[in-house]
């Protein structure tokens, strides 16, 4: 190397021993306890992502067992001796680094096999470390088996790989295998603060922070942005220049891209997709940005955002903020969105493209309603039970209970005389208060019958929306379906569904004890007696009788009438069964 040379920082700051090693003390440790207790391996497989040690662990391995510091391998060597040196640039003839993308055909390993047998000249152990094992071919890899599996006293086979899927199991059974983990921020930030005051930089702990959610674990690359950034800064790094140096976008666009999408402002929205446009910035790390900004503020709705985020206090503070005025099913939903969209585009206008109609479609939530979002209202109502128009809990509740009273008080079973009054909680707990029914209430008493086998079942409330009470026959109730809903009337006449429908009758009333079913062939019966069958508004790309008879399905009807709805879409599913299931 020419005098005065530069050398960057990746390279000037590579470890030489096991301790020096930043963020895997779980496979220096043990490499050290098996060099002091002479359980020394004959093949290592090294895997884990780009850039956090594990050609540099193998080459200290190499160091160990070749020290001439000492009468035999040690965990601890010198550094000075001319095989640490040696190794260490890369030059030592019995440590022999091969790339094995460049080398991964059969006659490579058929010359690695032939020159294995070869003892080593100045060293201990003749060593071959394998670069990105895996893009070795299948034959070449079958041509390694025996080798590997016993290969000479004095030879010793290191593998790295990136992509541990990609090696064959017989190789890895073979293998010692050491896992490396993504360096913690933590971590990255203590190595990058001792190289800063070295180069005497200085430079705020946000900056660091950035530099290592940047390097995403990885050391070499929070190295190599450290050292772009001192060149474009030179003695002082602000949290700007980050930004700055690599390209991102300041925390404070994505903050005012969220606030005008909470308020459906479309038109800044579109403003600041120009405006990144304009800039020159990369739309697709663009979008991970945004991806990583709304985790971020699903993080601070379900956990502590102090620990988890690394993030400075005024940062978190404002994105907890934004977090609350969000519902977790929305959040989810734009994250899966903007997942979505970070697929490859053909061009950056295409890109373009989408992102602006996925902000538009995000701020039209009020049109829009995701599935997750109808399960999570179902959920609710099945909860406080599933009658149509159901009034939320509260004094609301109490008043929309009042109007539903019946216009003459049902007769009711006196109580002993001097009872004492109630506590108010106790009506919650105790059974609601039997009716007698007759043909003046029974419309009214059936949604309460509905509403209560929902609650007990949602799929036996749902079907028995579909029946229409047509009269009284002594204890009996006559429930009247049409042909189009007989499969809600065979699933009420399965024992089991009966015996449900049954006790709920002699719960709510004092005078019916069964039922009984009858068909007749006029029109759809409507969901419930007060409510009347409508035609449902839809988008010009919707086919009006295809709409009709889709709202002809209990399920579709009672969603679209629950939450006053249209129908947008309509897509075709192979039908599971004739029946509704349990």
């Amino acid at each position: 190397m020419a005098e005065g040379h530069y050398q960057v920082l990746a390279r000037t700051w590579r470890p030489q021993a096991f301790d020096e090693v930043v963020g895997q003390q779980h496979i220096t440790r043990t490499l050290q306890n098996a060099i002091e207790n002479q359980r020394i391996g004959h093949a290592y497989l090294f895997i884990g992502s780009r850039g956090i040690g594990k050609t540099t662990t193998a080459r200290i391995l190499a160091k160990a067992l070749n020290c001439l510091s000492a009468d035999g391998p040690t965990p601890n060597p010198c550094g000075k001796c001319e095989n640490c040196v040696s190794i260490a640039a890369g030059r030592n003839i019995d440590v022999l680094e091969i790339d094995g993308a460049s080398n991964n055909s059969v006659e490579d390993v058929r010359q690695i096999r032939d020159n294995v047998r070869l003892v080593p000249s100045t060293s201990r152990y003749k060593i071959y470390v394998i670069d990105e094992v895996h893009q070795l071919s299948s034959s070449a890899f079958n041509a390694l088996l025996k080798t590997l599996e016993e290969p000479p006293a004095h030879a010793i086979f290191i593998l790295a790989t990136t992509e541990a899927h990609k090696v064959p199991p017989t190789i890895i059974s073979r293998c010692q295998r050491y896992d490396f983990r993504r360096v913690g921020r933590d971590d990255i930030c203590a190595l990058l603060r001792r190289i800063l005051e070295q180069e005497e930089v200085a430079c705020s702990d946000e900056v660091l922070l950035a530099i290592a959610r940047a390097a995403d674990g990885g050391i070499r690359d929070a190295e190599s942005i450290l050292e772009q950034l001192i060149s474009y800064c030179g003695k002082e790094i602000t949290f700007k220049d980050v930004f700055e140096v690599l390209g991102l976008v300041d925390w404070e666009v994505l903050n005012e891209l969220c606030d005008a999408l909470l308020e459906k402002d479309i038109a800044t929205q579109l403003r600041i997709v120009e405006d990144i446009v304009a800039s020159g910035k990369d739309l697709s790390q663009f979008v991970q940005d945004i991806i990583q900004y709304f985790r971020n503020l699903l993080v601070c709705k379900t956990a502590d955002a102090k620990e988890l985020l690394a993030l400075p206090e005024h940062e978190v503070a404002a994105m907890q903020q934004r977090a609350d005025q969000f519902s977790f099913t929305r959040l989810i939903q734009v994250i899966e969105q903007f997942a979505e969209l970070s697929k490859n585009f053909d061009s950056q206008l295409a890109q373009r493209i989408a992102l602006e109609t996925l902000l538009i479609r995000a701020s039209k939530v009020a049109v829009e309603m995701s599935v997750d979002t109808v399960l999570e209202k179902l959920a609710q109502l099945g909860a406080g039970g599933i009658g149509h128009g159901a009034p939320p809990p509260g004094p609301a509740r109490e008043r929309a209970q009042k109007k539903q009273e019946p216009s003459s008080p049902p007769k009711r079973a006196p109580g002993p005389r001097g009872a004492p009054a109630r506590p108010p909680d106790s009506e919650f707990r105790s059974p609601p208060k039997r009716a007698t029914a007759t043909a003046d209430n029974l419309r009214e008493l059936w949604v309460r019958i509905t509403e209560t086998a929902g609650v007990e079942n949602l799929n036996l409330g749902i079907w028995l929306g579909q029946a229409k009470p047509a009269g009284l026959e002594g204890e009996t109730l006559v429930l009247e379906f049409t042909h189009e809903h007989r499969n809600a009337r065979d699933y009420l006449e399965r024992s089991e569904n009966r015996r449900i429908v049954e006790k709920i009758l002699l719960a709510a009333t004092d005078n019916l004890t069964t039922y009984r079913t009858v068909l007749n062939g006029s029109a759809p019966a409507p969901l419930r007696p007060e409510t009347e069958t409508r035609a449902m508004p839809t988008t010009g790309t919707v086919n009006p009788e295809m709409a009709r008879q889709a709202l002809e399905d209990p399920h579709i009807a009672k969603v679209v009438d629950v939450f006053k709805g249209r129908i947008v879409e309509i897509k075709h599913h192979v039908k599971e069964g004739p029946g509704p299931s349990k």
